[in-house]
């Protein structure tokens, strides 16, 4: 397992105190954002890079942004989510060769959740891993609270119907 502690120069968010908040921050942020991302990218080792980009955007900025958890699952989410684009992108130049071989065995429910399309993934994934009420799902994601209902909604027809 690779170490989790995080080096901070102390020039990009201020005083020591200022680094302390953040450490604190890191230390009890890091492993639930890392479950968040590995939901969404399915390998340790990814989850980890992307929830490591995530604070190294949030570093410079943790004194200023408001919501500093916020900023980071967006940040993760959105993270992810171009993990998953390059993936694709990958997948698709390699597509011959899976057909050949067959396709992957995995988690039929994570694999189904996965296949969700934006914003549904991602409210299914905060609604129902991190537990966030639909408020904060909509803050999240821009969306109204109204919204998030019939997208989650959505996503659990999509759900029921690949999961048969």
């Amino acid at each position: 397992m690779l170490d989790h502690t995080l080096t901070v120069n102390l020039d990009p968010i201020g005083d020591e105190s200022a680094v302390r908040d953040f450490d604190r921050f890191y230390a009890a942020e890091y492993a639930p954002m890392v479950r968040l991302a590995y939901v969404l990218v399915d390998t340790v080792e990814q989850a980890e890079e992307v929830v490591q980009d995530a604070f190294a955007r949030l570093l410079p900025r943790f004194e200023r942004v408001e919501d500093p958890k916020g900023y980071l699952r967006i940040a993760v989410l959105n993270g992810g989510r171009s993990a998953l684009r390059r993936r694709r992108v990958a997948r698709a130049r390699l597509r011959p060769l899976a057909e050949r071989g067959g396709p992957p065995a995995g988690d039929e429910i994570l694999d189904a959740v996965r296949a969700l399309p934006e914003p549904q993934r991602s409210a299914v994934v905060m609604r129902y891993y991190l537990d966030l009420s639909e408020a904060e799902i909509g803050r999240s994601l821009g969306l109204k609270p109204g919204t998030v209902k019939s997208t989650l909604s959505r996503a659990r027809d999509r759900l029921r119907e690949a999961i048969r």
